[in-house]
């Protein structure tokens, strides 16, 4: 057991009025998440990364409460003495946390029925965040972001695999089709995948730390960078996913780009388990890998 985890769990007690608290971790590749099980029932301990500041989180919680009220299927903060900001001693350093009800449920499997529904708490989520304010210190995901800060991340790999025309050609594509003004821009999840969402009677979303302003056709990448032929349709039925015409032609743009770029370049998060996640560029299989290209240039 991690040597902090006995204490945090006697901190859990008094702050939280929670009896018998046992935590597990679960291993998280960004930030420090802990399952809690008490007497008073589940929840979710976010230990955020020491690049989150209290204000940054803040607005994450004021979002999820946002949201909530407005319908929307995400996990809710539980609010602890003083609030529901909360910072902990872990290895000597002060980490602001926030405790989460857990979502009901477990991870669903991937499949049309999963799609459906993954679509449909996106619109949800869309749809309630367009009356909530954009935070001034969290990340926004332009063209810099998306496209330009990601090929200089692999460009090492890209002429090490002989692709870096071949991509700064499909950025150039990128950037011409983000002028497109009929795009939507609004607050995103920006992390939608089945590992952030569990399954009971309803589908609930959760795990915003990556939340921020973005064009809304970008949402889908979690699912559609998985080549398998369900997804690659594109979230069965997008209507549920409420895009316009501009946006559903835009989604398989992004996830292909995204495929190659965000997942490869994604080395320098701040926790070093979140670097086991990223794959050389060379270990996707090439004929998919250049035919996702391909398409994209076409």
């Amino acid at each position: 057991m991690t040597t902090w985890v006995p204490s945090l769990a006697r901190e859990l007690t008094e702050r939280y009025e929670l009896h018998d608290v046992e935590l597990i971790d679960l291993g998280a590749p960004v930030n420090d998440v802990m399952a809690v099980a008490a007497v008073e029932g589940e929840f979710a301990l976010k230990l955020y990364h020491r690049g989150r500041t209290r204000q940054a989180v803040q607005w994450e919680v004021d979002l999820l409460i946002h949201l909530h009220r407005r319908g929307a299927p995400v996990a809710q903060p539980v609010r602890g003495r003083g609030g529901y900001l909360q910072s902990f001693d872990v290895n000597g350093q002060r980490r602001v946390a926030v405790l989460f009800a857990w979502a009901p449920g477990a991870k669903p499997a991937p499949g049309d029925e999963t799609y459906r529904l993954l679509g449909e708490a996106a619109a949800r989520i869309h749809s309630a965040a367009d009356g909530f304010d954009p935070s001034p210190i969290r990340e926004k995901y332009d063209a810099a972001v998306l496209i330009d800060n990601q090929l200089q991340r692999m460009r090492p790999l890209l002429l090490q695999a002989g692709r870096w025309r071949t991509a700064t050609a499909l950025g150039e594509r990128m950037q011409e089709q983000l002028a497109e003004p009929s795009l939507d821009r609004g607050i995103c999840h920006m992390d939608l995948t089945l590992d952030n969402v569990h399954v009971a009677e309803d589908l609930t979303v959760f795990d915003f730390d990556s939340a921020g302003t973005c064009w809304r056709a970008v949402e889908p990448w979690g699912v559609v960078r998985f080549p398998r032929p369900t997804s690659r349709r594109g979230w069965p039925g997008t209507e549920q996913f409420a895009l316009s015409a501009a946006d559903e032609t835009a989604v398989a743009t992004f996830g292909s780009w995204l495929i190659l770029g965000w997942w490869p370049g994604s080395s320098d998060w701040p926790n070093p388990r979140a670097a086991n996640r990223c794959s050389p560029l060379w270990t996707f299989p090439a004929s998919w890998t250049a035919g996702s290209i391909g398409k994209l240039l076409i």
